[in-house]
């Protein structure tokens, strides 16, 4: 497939510039829930890769992204297939991790420090940036917990375990195994796992670059030192004056793997990478439960009778450990944030659209209630009457027939008509061309995204 693309790099470069440069746009039906961001980060493609990007922000919507894919028809002749996919927080090639720090995690480290729980999980494939975003802001967090601006004392440690199937590490007592064990109270307990406390931003660096150097790594043929384990950096931030704790979790998860980064795999690593997926499966269930528990909760007001989803912690060691986060039962507040890294290559389109599927899986949007004000003049409101008004007001000369274009739909009706649709309803127009037709539906385009 490789080869497919490099044979085709010119081709596909044309066929992404003849795409319409204003796409049909996305209906969004809510917003985002509370206590929960998913966002995306694109890594930047480098000078050695060799292929085009197959990934394009939109400039028109915020936080939506496009993938385009050259698809070797069986004709033989290369056709271009796009996907588009929506997050929270959408963070392109250009973005640093220090943006990244300020515009989600720094929430986390003030919401830790006032006694909540604070989690962050990075995923996504191979040699997609995982390692390298969580590290830069394990430094940033130690930069702002060390420097005294948040106010009040706290003492912080650390903790820094390695998960590999159902079996747990200690990365700062030289790897050494630990045990999961639930207590009397139903939290899992790492025990065995040597809790450091720190006490400047140098201490705390090195520990992190310690537990680094005990990760689990092994070589794929898109990483020469791919992650092979999920790795757990805790940070509690105890309050010596209300005996209470805060915590931070700071997790960077096993690379996913295409289906090219395994063929050369031996039973052992056949078997390694299935336990990765499942436990990623399940991580995936617990923090959409989760996120439909709060989104629950919000509705009925703190509705003690309110029956929660079930969330399948227990089936994953990750998630056991994390119980805490996904517990809708819990009465600690929690706030989470997922980075879902982008491999921006056409050779990587597979897996990044894999990514993204996940991502998009883990939002739960809550419907937008009756409260909000609607505005009837937005186009998406449009009767049947207003859309063809507006239709031959502003189509032009040779004029496109509202009767023809809309002979019955509203204006949320006519937007979810595809592009190749309307543009044959406005060519069936008399003296109406392409050239209008696609000037024309632009233009519809245009009112739904102002409004």
């Amino acid at each position: 497939m490789e080869r497919f693309y490099l044979e085709n790099a010119s081709k596909y470069h044309a066929l992404v510039e003849g795409l319409d440069p204003l796409p049909k746009p996305r209906l969004t039906k809510g917003k985002p829930g509370p206590g929960m961001i998913v966002s995306a980060r694109i890594r930047p493609l480098s000078k050695n890769e060799g292929f085009p990007s197959a990934t394009f922000p939109r400039t028109s919507e915020k936080n939506v992204l496009d993938i385009h894919d050259l698809y070797n028809h069986p004709r033989g002749i290369p056709v271009l297939r796009s996907s588009d996919y929506q997050v929270d927080r959408l963070f392109d090639s250009s973005s640093t991790t220090e943006e990244i720090y300020e515009e989600l995690i720094v929430d986390l480290v003030h919401f830790a420090w006032t006694g909540g729980i604070g989690t962050l999980f990075a995923y996504g494939q191979t040699g997609s940036g995982k390692t390298f975003t969580v590290s830069r802001l394990e430094e940033l967090v130690a930069e702002t917990l060390m420097k005294g601006d948040l106010g009040g004392e706290r003492e912080i440690y650390m903790t820094i375990v390695d998960l590999a199937g159902n079996a747990a590490f200690d990365l700062l007592n030289e790897r050494e195994p630990i045990s999961l064990l639930e207590d009397s109270l139903g939290v899992t307990q790492l025990v065995g796992a040597v809790e450091h406390q720190v006490f400047d931003v140098k201490d705390m660096k090195a520990q992190v670059d310690r537990a680094t150097s005990f990760r689990r790594t092994a070589p794929t043929l898109k990483n020469p030192a791919s992650s092979r384990s999920h790795a757990i950096c805790r940070i509690r931030i105890s309050d010596p004056v209300s005996h209470s704790d805060g915590f931070l979790y700071l997790i960077d998860l096993a690379g996913s793997e295409g289906a090219r980064d395994v063929a050369v795999h031996g039973p052992e690593r056949m078997r390694e990478t299935r336990q990765i997926n499942i436990s990623l499966s399940v991580l995936k269930d617990c923090i959409r439960g989760k996120a439909q528990a709060d989104v629950a909760a919000s509705e009925t007001k703190g509705n003690r009778t309110q029956k929660f989803p079930h969330i399948p912690f227990r089936q994953s060691a990750l998630t056991r450990v994390l119980k805490h986060v996904f517990d809708p039962a819990s009465s600690r507040a929690c706030r989470t944030v997922v980075i879902a890294c982008i491999n921006p290559s056409l050779a990587d389109v597979g897996p990044s659209k894999n990514t993204l599927r996940f991502a998009e899986m883990l939002r739960v949007l809550v419907p937008v209630t009756d409260d909000i004000e609607r505005d009837d003049t937005s186009a998406i409101h449009w009767t049947n009457a207003e859309l063809r008004k507006w239709i031959e007001a502003n189509s032009g000369n040779p004029p496109i027939l509202g009767s023809v274009l809309a002979p019955r739909e509203s204006g949320a009706q006519l937007f979810n008509l595809s592009s190749a649709e309307i543009e044959y309803r406005c060519r069936k127009c008399p003296g109406v061309t392409l050239e209008q037709a696609k000037v024309f539906r632009s233009k519809l385009w245009q009112t739904y995204i102002s409004a």
